[in-house]
C-alpha cells in the first residue's frame, strides 16, 4: 500500500515547493535584518587607524560626516580603514555612515522596492597630549 503525504502532489512538486519556500524565506530574513558596523565606536589620536567592518547587507557604501577629521581607505566594500588626520585641541567626534541598498520583502508584499539601510560608527578624535585611553583598533 502506497502512502501519500499530499494527495495530487508528486515528489518533484514537493521538492520545488520546499526549495521555493527556503529561497523566499532567506531573502526576506536577510533583508529584514539591519546592517551593523563593528566596532561602532573608537578613540583615535592623530595618524592612528581603525578597521571598520559592515555586516548583514550586500554592497556597502561609506561616507564621512567631516572630511577634515580623517580619511577612508575606500568608499565601497565590507571593510574599510579609517585614519585620523586631525590633532584637535579638544575631542571631536566623526560620524561614519555605512549604507546598503537592497530589496526588502519583510512586509509580505510581492513588491521588491529597494530600501536603504544604514549604520553608523562614532570616532572620537583626541589630542596627542590627552590622557584618555585609546580604544583597540582591532574589530
Amino acid at each position: 500500500m502506497k502512502k501519500k503525504w499530499f494527495p495530487g502532489l508528486v515528489l518533484p512538486d514537493l521538492c520545488f515547493l520546499a526549495a521555493f519556500a527556503f529561497l523566499c524565506s532567506c531573502e526576506s530574513d536577510s533583508a529584514a535584518r539591519r546592517i551593523e558596523v563593528r566596532p561602532d565606536s573608537a578613540m583615535l589620536r592623530y595618524r592612528e587607524s581603525v578597521t571598520l567592518t559592515a555586516y548583514n547587507g550586500y554592497v556597502y557604501d561609506w561616507a564621512l560626516e567631516n572630511e577634515t577629521y580623517g580619511v577612508l581607505s575606500s568608499r565601497r566594500g565590507m571593510m574599510v580603514t579609517y585614519t585620523s588626520i586631525s590633532d584637535p585641541t579638544a575631542p571631536q567626534v566623526q560620524v561614519i555612515t555605512v549604507t546598503s541598498t537592497f530589496s526588502d520583502n519583510d512586509s509580505g508584499s510581492t513588491s521588491s522596492n529597494p530600501v536603504t539601510h544604514t549604520a553608523q560608527a562614532y570616532i572620537t578624535h583626541i589630542p596627542l597630549t590627552s590622557d584618555l585611553v585609546t580604544a583597540s583598533s582591532s574589530p
